[in-house]
């Protein structure tokens, strides 16, 4: 990235022993370390919420959370390959005091038809458990009937949905038209970082680019699950994304957006782009 940016990554299975991210403390300490030096300062961590396979509630997610702040408080972020060198220690430790790194609570919650009940009932959490954005996720081959329905009683209820990776939907890459819709509905959609950059194959870089350009893609997020398979890096998708949208609005999806979202506020997205 061309300037020193403190980015938020607001998707990532970084808590350990939860789902089929960060396996143990260990291996989320040393996620937390690689997000750190590529330049997040910020992290929401988003255990999968899919009924029958990842029964995580509140209360755990939560627990587990403060685990791995303790954690960071104890151990830190910074390893010897990230201090700035040829300071007196002094210095150092006042550096060192002000490079934290957040962990916020989140949840990468499966749609369901009854999620707007889930919600109320507090048993799932919304970004920076704040109840004013709710990350969901459809399953990789399509959408299920009727979603907008559901979707549209979350913002009747005061709660956006971010809709999870949709470059990966099978049925969203084929026919766009019902996610331009959800968005139109006041959605927001949240693209995988190594979409950007071709992890996932050339056919799924290739519709996270379309609903870039298109403006229906609002934040870059890791989505991370590992130290090297899925890693916690931002700043190369930012990279691409630049190169498609320009630098200012490439660097607000790591930055004006995300923060608006964990304040709770309304980001200042652009209007798609219409066909």
């Amino acid at each position: 990235m061309g300037k020193t940016v403190e980015m938020i990554d607001l998707h990532a299975h970084i808590l350990p022993d939860l789902d089929d991210g960060a396996e143990t403390v260990e291996e989320a300490l040393e996620m937390c370390r690689v997000s750190y030096k590529d330049g997040t300062k910020t992290i929401v961590a988003t255990p999968h919420i899919l009924p029958g396979i990842y029964e995580n509630d509140r209360s755990t997610i939560l627990s587990k959370l403060q685990e791995l702040n303790e954690a960071i408080k104890k151990f830190g972020v910074e390893s010897s390959e990230f201090r700035v060198k040829n300071f007196d220690s002094t210095t150092q430790r006042h550096l060192d005091s002000k490079a934290k790194l957040k962990i916020l609570p989140g949840a990468d919650v499966h749609f369901t038809a009854d999620i707007l009940h889930r919600c109320e009932r507090k048993e799932i959490l919304t970004v920076n458990d704040n109840g004013k954005y709710l990350m969901i996720e459809f399953a990789f081959q399509g959408i299920p009937y009727q979603a907008e329905e559901v979707l549209f009683q979350l913002i009747a209820a005061g709660i956006v949905p971010i809709i999870t990776h949709p470059e990966r939907n099978l049925e969203i890459g084929q026919r766009p038209q019902r996610y331009l819709r959800m968005i139109q509905m006041g959605c927001l959609g949240q693209v995988t970082a190594m979409s950007l950059t071709g992890g996932f194959g050339p056919a799924v870089k290739k519709v996270a680019g379309k609903l870039l350009t298109k403006r229906l893609l609002h934040i870059i997020a890791s989505d991370a699950h590992s130290i090297d398979r899925r890693p916690p890096i931002l700043s190369a998708a930012v990279g691409v994304a630049e190169k498609m949208v320009g630098k200012e609005e490439a660097y607000k999806m790591v930055t004006d957006y995300p923060q608006a979202i964990l304040e709770g506020k309304k980001p200042n997205v652009p209007e798609p782009v219409i066909p």
